[in-house]
């Protein structure tokens, strides 16, 4: 079942929200690799970075291409889910 917009809303600004608390967290990692293939992983780091203005941080392995910080990845979600 897909998500109304109002839904999606919702989300957005729950995510922006979790995003805030877990950047106060130090250190917590999201794994791709337990949601994606490895080369999905690269994609999805590069329109991350190029989303961030990171480029320069562009894993350049798949391998490397692992782990994602779980607020940054937060606030790019809500922000492809809705532009607020």
């Amino acid at each position: 079942m897909a998500c109304s917009p109002k839904e999606m809303v919702i989300a957005a600004r729950l995510l922006r929200l979790a995003a805030n608390e877990f950047g106060n967290h130090g250190c917590n990692d999201f794994d791709l690799f337990e949601v994606m293939s490895p080369e999905e992983a690269l994609a999805l780091q590069r329109a991350l970075h190029a989303w961030s203005g990171d480029m320069a941080s562009v894993p350049t392995t798949t391998e490397g291409a692992r782990w994602a910080l779980d607020w940054l990845l937060m606030r790019y979600l809500a922000d492809k889910l809705v532009r607020l």
